[in-house]
């Protein structure tokens, strides 16, 4: 009757809603609507299957045979005309699958097979082609299909259709947030990597000055206050390396981003025993203070590693008896640090990539080539100016900027 069939059109539509987040439900249920609503028994999903090529059964509903299971395939060479009818119809309602034309090609490849005699077959469509067919399949005695029944199966078949291209959606977001998952997870590695080369650079350059206080204690050891100069810096020199790895903590547990007001002079006269150690004893360091009161939002360790790794890489560029300044000055609302030594400069090409990660005019080690990346970052990081530097033909300098606080 017309009222049933309104009735199970809108039970399908409350099942859209319901439960299109599961599709294999979704049309567990609408098939048993369907049997039910058209009188029956068998009610099957078919997917036109280009590996085959033909049609494939994707889901099926049967009364008489509970067990029974999606899979079966027909071949594109056994349809006939019924391959041609579902690509030209909006429906076929065929009385009788042995008589009609469109059906009895079928007859011995599967209608025989399950005591089909009558089906109403609707094709339904994804991107403007015809991507499969619903089949609503009668046994028992030759049955006529009313306009009526034709219009609730094309309703069927536009549910289902969109059920599966919801379906292809829900896959593509699932497969795209897969694969941002392995960015995520490759970006995280790529950091971690970067992160432990930089704490090797930095610990690497503290203990390798250790080692050189340390020789410098076995040489003037009769002398107690050179000794006594020595230990200081040693001590200085572990002080350092203990920011840099309570940096890093901060940084694990989210507080890199925390910056201090610090009066820049007096950070730069608090860093000045440590840089010296850094530098070794045959360079010397010297500190031009000339931002008096200047206050600026900085992290105070990572001040003193950005200057560290200058004073380093200073040292590395210089020879035996040279000088590394460390100067302060203002312009206007912005504070400048620079380091500058007397050494044999950079070329153009060296300018250029001096702040890449990994780029070192040293050596092939790969804990080199991460000092001035590190200045580089941390300026990034703290969001505060950016870093710059010339190369002149004898001697260098590199500096880095910051508005007051």
């Amino acid at each position: 009757a017309t009222g049933d069939l309104e009735a199970a059109r809108m039970a399908l539509a409350r099942l859209k809603r319901a439960e299109s987040d599961s599709l294999p439900r979704l049309l567990d249920r609408a098939l048993e609507i369907c049997s039910r609503a058209l009188h029956v028994g068998r009610v099957g999903v078919w997917l036109l299957d280009a590996s085959i090529p033909g049609l494939r059964c994707i889901h099926l509903y049967d009364t008489e045979d509970p067990a029974a299971r999606p899979g079966e395939v027909l071949l594109e060479a056994d349809l006939g005309a019924y391959a041609a009818s579902i690509a030209e119809r909006t429906y076929i309602a065929s009385r009788d699958v042995r008589s009609n034309p469109q059906t009895v090609d079928l007859v011995a490849h599967y209608f025989a097979a399950h005591d089909i005699v009558s089906t109403l077959d609707v094709p339904f469509y994804r991107d403007g082609a015809v991507a499969g067919v619903i089949c609503h399949e009668h046994r028992g005695a030759a049955r006529d299909w009313t306009a009526a029944e034709a219009a609730f199966a094309q309703c069927v078949a536009e549910i289902v259709a969109h059920a599966l291209t919801a379906e292809d959606l829900i896959a593509a977001l699932e497969a795209l947030q897969q694969y941002e998952r392995l960015q995520q997870e490759s970006l995280r590695e790529r950091a971690l990597t970067r992160v432990a080369r930089g704490i090797a650079h930095d610990l690497g350059n503290t203990l390798q000055s250790i080692a050189l206080q340390t020789e410098c204690l076995r040489a003037v050891a009769d002398d107690p206050e050179s000794v006594r100069e020595a230990a200081a810096r040693i001590l200085d020199l572990g002080r350092h390396a203990k920011a840099v790895l309570q940096g890093m903590r901060d940084y694990a547990a989210g507080d890199h981003t925390q910056l201090e007001p610090v009066v820049i002079d007096d950070a730069l006269d608090g860093a000045h025993s440590t840089l010296r150690a850094l530098a070794g004893e045959d360079r010397a360091v010297t500190l031009t203070p000339g931002a008096p009161g200047a206050v600026v939002q900085v992290s105070p360790t990572g001040f003193t590693r950005a200057l560290a790794n200058l004073v380093v890489n200073a040292r590395e560029a210089t020879e035996p008896g040279g000088v590394i300044a460390v100067s302060t000055s203002c312009d206007g609302d912005a504070v400048y640090v620079a380091v500058q030594d007397d050494g044999r400069g950079m070329d153009e090409a060296t300018r250029q990539r001096v702040f890449e990660p990994f780029f070192s005019t040293h050596s092939d080690d790969p804990q080199r080539g991460f000092g001035l990346a590190i200045v580089a970052a941390g300026g990034r990081a703290a969001g505060r100016g950016g870093a710059g530097g010339r190369a002149p033909g004898k001697g260098g300098r590199l500096g880095a900027g910051a508005p007051r606080g």
